[in-house]
C-alpha cells in the first residue's frame, strides 16, 4: 500500500467509503477545541448509490476509530466505530470471526439537513491493516492538538 492519509474502507472497484482529509480548518490554532477540525471530502459508493460531500471531522474522532480498529484487527470479531461530533458520518465495522467484516453506516450531507444515505456492504478482514495504516498516516499529518481539559 502506498502511504496515504486517505481512509479507504472497501474496494474502489466495488463498494467503499473514502474519507480524504484536505487541510486543517483552523491551521493557526493549536488548542483542543478549535485546532482539531479537519476539512474532509467523503465519497460513498454502495450498490447503485454514489455520494460525495464535504465534512468537518476531528482528529480525536480518527484517533478513537484507530483504537477500535486495532482491537478489531487483533480479535477479528467485534466492532470498530467511527462517530462524529456533528453526526455527518457514522461507520461501524463488525467482524464475525470468520474473515468477514460488515461495513454499516449513515452519511448526512449537512448537520441540519434531512438528506441521508444508509449503507451496508461486506469487506474481507485483510482490508483492516490498510485501514489502520491510513489512520496512522492521517494522525501523523493531523495529530490531536491540545487537551480536552485545557
Amino acid at each position: 500500500m502506498t502511504p496515504s492519509t486517505d481512509i479507504l474502507i472497501g474496494d474502489t472497484d466495488r463498494q467503499y467509503v473514502l474519507i480524504r482529509p484536505l487541510c486543517r480548518k483552523h491551521p493557526g490554532l493549536f488548542d483542543y477545541r478549535d485546532g482539531n477540525w479537519i476539512d474532509c471530502e467523503l465519497e460513498i459508493v454502495a450498490g447503485a448509490f454514489r455520494g460525495r460531500f464535504q465534512a468537518d471531522l476531528r482528529s480525536e474522532e480518527f484517533h478513537a476509530f484507530l483504537e477500535d480498529t486495532e482491537g478489531l484487527s487483533r480479535a477479528l470479531e467485534g466492532a470498530a466505530s467511527f462517530n462524529t461530533v456533528e453526526g455527518c458520518i457514522a461507520i461501524t465495522l463488525a467482524g464475525d470471526g470468520n474473515g468477514h467484516v460488515r461495513v454499516r453506516g449513515e452519511a448526512v450531507d449537512a448537520a441540519d439537513a434531512g438528506n441521508r444515505l444508509l449503507f451496508d456492504f461486506g469487506i474481507d478482514e485483510n482490508c483492516l491493516p490498510d485501514i489502520r495504516q491510513s489512520l496512522e498516516y492521517l494522525l501523523a499529518a493531523f495529530p490531536v492538538t491540545g487537551t480536552r481539559d485545557a
